[in-house]
Formats: structure tokens, C-alpha cells, sequence
């Protein structure tokens, strides 16, 4: 970081035992390496999470490791008032310390999960509720499961536990729900049949079979699911297990065209999101696509109820602005809903379900579009800029102009020597760079630019600074992990074995290598290290290890002694110890002597 522009995603997290963690992530091009590196900085134990807390956490780190401010070029954080309120947010706090911080607004993964969760709200969580139950009411019930893979098998459907098809703080996690549980939809029915009071399975009879003809179900698959129906009918109920039973068939049989509908919305809608989702939260350099992609997810949100006409032309600050009004709103009979549903409402134009859904509908929409209007960046100039990035753009007066004006904001990062107007001239024109199409990977081009000598130094320093920016919540996937380092029952793990952990896996990650293979050297004798030299000087058969925890032969008291004049054996008074510290057995002083090592790669 010393060497390197860089950028960070930063975020805190709860552990398991209730320990608040900071972590931090950097991304850098490596010179050396001729790739986009994404490193873990570090890991820290905090006692308060508020802005002040934070930045004086985040100064004495960089001081500590000395690393100069003037080399971050962004940081990327959630948009919660701690990180990025626009008075006292830590983002702002950091413009103190790092004035020329380049504005690429909040995680906008996290906005996409968050309109999800809008869209969902005009809905009052009728599916949510449909998937946490299903969810919990198999989760304790192994035999269930295995009757409802049965019946998915009988049924020929692709088989899906419903154990972890929920999440509601995973993003769009209602969306791979949705699909779950449409896939599933028949077998929920055959199976949750057998729950159904005498009554009902009378008035439900009928459809039943319809399902069973469906899919070629015969009579002995028939009489098998009669028997799974029985004996889950026959099993112990709580009454909380009985009264989730009755919500699920609720939906499953008697609101089954509310529920089917509400499937198909939330398989078209959320799908737009998850595709957002999807590309920006990988690991794929991208930067030059944020802009144009959030612009195209908001036209296309938008575009499932407005006319088309009074959006396709508008710019983005227009956009931005749109103040939405009934004129422009489609008829409700041509507002998307989803195949299903859509077909739903041609063949049933008059069904007294169908009102009430479409205004729900409508309102869903409305109140998603707001959320995302505020939110997305739709016209910034920092994203507008980033876009020229794209080696399609080459030669377009467009990308020259938006390229220096990214100059002006990193101007602080290049060469005062060189004169970057001139390299930008004849870089829109060079035919010796090579041709660019649609899918090529974006840091190899540039690799290609930068590696001409003193051809474009100063263009070469301002694509570098770029090409480091964080696009998607990448230190989302570290607390995953730190979940399972650091519990209730490991005693032992604290943060700064985590903090070792974590160093060690992103080295290695970023680099594509084993330890082995990143460790390996030649000894004094200039012959080459191996893992067999451990098993070569490791102790012979007939040496004894000590463990330092354990008392030694020769000391230990008389009743740990085996009866040796029994066997007829006699102890060699000669024979040979290794004795291991307590250091050699602790995983935090391994962890943490191979983190030293690793903190060269990233801090240098």
C-alpha cells in the first residue's frame, strides 16, 4: 500500500460471541504480477461502532503500518448513516485525512437488496412467510425431508430442500426462494395433502388427481404417497408445529391462486435485480460498467409499468428527476406480472382476485422506483467518467473528454512531468494497441498499454488508479468465514487469529497459489526445500517427543511409570528427547507468525 494507489471496502460485523469486528479489504494493480489484486488488510477488534470510533481506528492502523492517505483512491462502504452519512458519516470523517477521495457512492449491492425488500413490503410478506415456514417446518424433521424428496421423485420434479431456501438478510434471497418453491409447488401440494382436515381433503380431491394425471403419476406411485400422506398425518404435533402446518396449507391449497401469482410476479421482477446482483458482486473488474448497468436496471424496472415513451429518451439527470404520474402509468392489464400470472389474467380478466393483486402490483412498483431513484447514482460524474475505461470507447471524443476529467480528479496520483493530453491523443488513435471485443477481459488490455515504455506514463498511472476501485461488497464473504473461526465454543480464537487467517487466505487467493508452492525456497546447501525434508529430519523411531505439557519420563512420579521389571525391559538412561514449546502447538502463534510473513505482500 506503500508502493500502489489502492481502494478499500470496509465494513463491521458481529461475531458468533458477540465480538465487533472491522474489516478491511484492498484493491490494487501489481505491477509485478500484471494483475488487480484484492488483499486483506486487516481485521480488527472494536468496542463502538460510530464514525469517530471507526476513523480513529482506521488513522492509527495507517499510521501504525504507515501508509500514506494520499494513496486511497476510493473507499467503498454500505450506506448506513455510520458509514456514509453526509455530516458526521466515516466517509465524510476520511475526507479530513484523504481530501482528494473519489466519490463511487455506497455499495450499490446493497441497494438492489434493499429495493427487493421494498418491492416485497407491498405485499405485506405473504411469500416471505410461506418460505420461512416451509423452511422451519422441515428443518427439525429429517423424515419429512426424505418423504418430500419421495414425492418430488414420484412426481419427476427437481428435487429441493426447503431447509436453506430463506434467508431474509441474504440478498435477494426471495428470489432463489421463489424458484425453489415454484419448481416444488406440486410436491408441497401432494405432500401437505395429508395435513388437510377430512373436510378438506374431500373438497381437494379432485385437484389432487388432476396433479397426479399431470405427471404421470400411476397407481402404485399413487398408493405409495398415500401411505407417506398417513404417517406424516399420524405423527406428534406442538401446537406452534400445528398451526404452521395450517398456514402452509392455507396457502398451498386454499390461496393457491394467490400464491401462484405472487410466484410468477416474484420470479420476472426480482430476477431483473438478481442479474445486478449477480455480476457486480464478483470478482470480474468492472468498474467501467456501474454506470450503464444501474441505468439499465432503472429503465428496466421502470419499463414494467410506464409507458415506454416517457422514459427510453430521458438522460440521466432527467431520470433522476422524473416525477411519476398516472398519464404515464401502463393500463393494468399491461403491466408486467410474470408468465404465469400473465396468462392468469387473460383467461380470467374478471376473477375478483385479479383487482386486488394488480393494485398491489402498481404499488410495489411505484415504491420501488422511488427507492431506486434516490439511491442510485444515476448521475454521477465519477461513474459517468469511470465508463470512458472501456477499451470499446477508444477513439470516441466522448471517452477523451470523461478521461480527463478523471484526470482532474486523481491528478494528485500521477506524474507532474508528463503531459497527459498528448498521450490521450494519440492513445485514441494507436493501431499498434490490440482490438477489443465484448467479453475480453479489461485488465489484460490495459496490461497491454502499460507495458509500453514511456509510451503512456501518465495514462498508465490514472487506468491503474481506476482499475482498483471496488465495485461489489466483496468483504461480505470474509464474515462468513469469521463465523466459523470465531464462536462461543473456541475459547481460544480471538480476532487477531481471524485477522492472520483471513491475511493468509487472500495472499494465497490473489496470488493462485498453495502455501507450498508461494514458500518454497532453497536451504543453506542450494538445494531445493520440500515437504519431505520435514519427514527426513523429523524424529527417528526410537526418539521420544515430549510434550510440554506433559511431565517428563525421567521426572514424572512413580504411579505414570509403566511396570518395565514386569515385561523384563530395561530403560536406556541415553535415550535421545525432542522437546516441542507450547509455541510449536498454539495455531494463534502460527496463524499469526504466518500473517508477519504474508503482511510484507500487502503493505509493501
Amino acid at each position: 500500500m506503500r508502493r500502489f494507489p489502492f481502494s478499500m471496502n470496509v465494513d463491521e460485523s458481529t461475531s458468533n460471541n458477540n465480538k465487533k469486528v472491522l474489516s478491511m479489504l484492498v484493491r490494487y494493480y501489481h505491477d509485478d504480477l500484471r494483475k488487480v489484486m484484492v488483499e486483506h488488510l486487516g481485521s480488527l477488534e472494536i468496542l463502538r461502532v460510530d464514525a469517530a470510533s471507526l476513523e480513529k481506528v482506521l488513522c492509527d492502523f495507517f499510521v501504525k503500518n504507515n501508509i500514506p492517505w494520499q494513496n486511497l483512491v476510493s473507499l467503498l462502504m454500505d450506506s448506513c448513516a455510520v458509514m456514509r452519512g453526509s455530516k458526521t458519516g466515516l466517509e465524510t470523517r476520511i475526507h479530513q485525512h484523504c481530501p482528494n477521495l473519489l466519490d463511487v457512492d455506497g455499495d450499490s449491492c446493497h441497494h438492489i437488496h434493499n429495493a427487493a425488500k421494498k418491492f416485497s413490503e407491498g405485499f405485506d410478506g405473504y411469500l416471505e412467510r410461506l418460505f420461512s415456514d416451509l423452511q422451519v417446518d422441515h428443518q427439525w424433521s429429517p423424515d419429512q425431508v426424505m418423504y418430500l424428496k419421495e414425492v418430488a421423485m414420484i412426481l419427476n420434479l427437481p428435487v429441493s430442500s426447503p431447509q436453506r431456501g430463506f434467508v431474509n438478510h441474504r440478498w435477494l434471497s426471495a428470489y432463489d426462494a421463489s424458484m425453489a418453491t415454484h419448481a416444488m409447488m406440486p410436491a408441497y401440494q401432494v405432500l401437505y395433502y395429508g395435513f388437510l382436515s377430512t373436510a378438506d381433503k374431500e373438497l381437494y380431491k379432485e385437484p389432487l388427481e388432476s396433479i397426479f394425471t399431470k405427471h404421470n403419476v400411476n397407481q402404485t406411485a399413487r398408493a405409495r404417497v398415500e401411505v407417506v400422506q398417513d404417517k406424516l398425518a399420524k405423527k406428534g404435533m406442538t401446537p406452534q408445529g400445528r398451526e404452521r402446518k395450517k398456514r402452509i396449507c392455507q396457502k398451498l391449497w386454499h390461496e393457491e391462486t394467490t400464491t401462484v401469482l405472487q410466484l410468477s410476479l416474484y420470479k420476472g421482477v426480482l430476477a431483473i435485480l438478481k442479474d445486478y446482483v449477480m455480476i457486480f458482486q464478483g470478482s470480474q473488474t468492472l468498474v467501467h460498467k456501474l454506470h450503464d448497468r444501474q441505468l439499465e436496471l432503472f429503465l428496466a424496472c421502470l419499463a414494467c409499468f410506464v409507458k415506454a415513451e416517457h422514459i427510453t429518451k430521458l438522460s440521466p439527470r432527467a431520470l433522476r428527476e422524473l416525477v411519476l404520474e398516472d398519464h404515464m402509468l401502463l393500463p393494468s392489464k399491461d403491466v408486467y406480472v410474470g408468465q404465469e400470472a400473465d396468462t392468469f389474467r387473460s383467461q380470467n380478466p374478471k376473477h375478483a382476485l385479479l383487482v386486488p393483486f394488480l393494485a398491489s402490483v402498481r404499488k410495489a412498483y411505484i415504491t420501488t422506483a422511488v427507492y431506486l431513484q434516490k439511491k442510485l447514482p444515476l448521475n454521477s460524474p465519477t461513474l459517468i467518467a469511470l465508463s470512458a475505461l472501456d477499451p470499446l470507447l477508444r477513439g470516441h471524443s466522448q471517452a477523451m473528454l470523461q478521461l480527463k476529467r478523471l484526470s482532474a480528479m486523481l491528478n494528485h496520483l500521477l506524474p507532474e512531468d508528463q503531459d497527459l493530453s498528448r498521450e490521450l491523443v494519440q492513445f485514441s488513435v494507436d493501431l499498434t494497441l490490440p482490438r477489443y471485443k465484448e467479453g475480453d477481459g479489461m485488465v489484460d488490455w490495459w496490461g497491454h498499454v502499460f507495458h509500453q515504455p514511456g509510451k503512456y506514463p501518465a495514462l498508465s498511472s490514472l487506468a491503474k488508479c481506476c482499475l482498483s476501485i471496488f465495485h461489489g461488497p466483496r468483504v461480505e464473504s470474509s464474515f462468513s468465514l469469521m463465523n466459523e473461526i470465531i464462536d462461543q465454543r473456541s475459547g481460544n480464537m480471538n480476532v487477531e487469529t481471524f485477522n492472520a487467517i483471513q491475511t493468509a487466505k487472500y495472499v494465497l487467493q490473489s496470488r493462485g497459489q498453495t502455501a507450498v508452492q508461494m514458500f518454497e525456497r532453497s536451504d543453506s546447501s542450494g538445494e531445493s526445500f520440500s515437504l519431505q525434508d520435514v519427514v527426513n529430519d523429523g524424529p527417528s523411531p526410537e526418539e521420544e517427543v515430549v510434550h510440554p505439557e506433559r511431565p517428563d519420563p525421567g521426572e514424572a512420579e512413580e504411579a505414570y511409570h509403566s511396570d518395565v521389571e514386569a515385561h523384563g525391559i530395561a530403560l536406556d538412561d541415553d535415550l535421545p528427547h525432542i522437546t516441542l514449546t507450547s509455541e510449536n502447538f498454539s495455531l494463534s502463534g502460527l496463524c499469526e507468525k504466518l500473517c508477519v510473513l504474508l503482511k510484507f505482500f500487502t503493505v509493501q
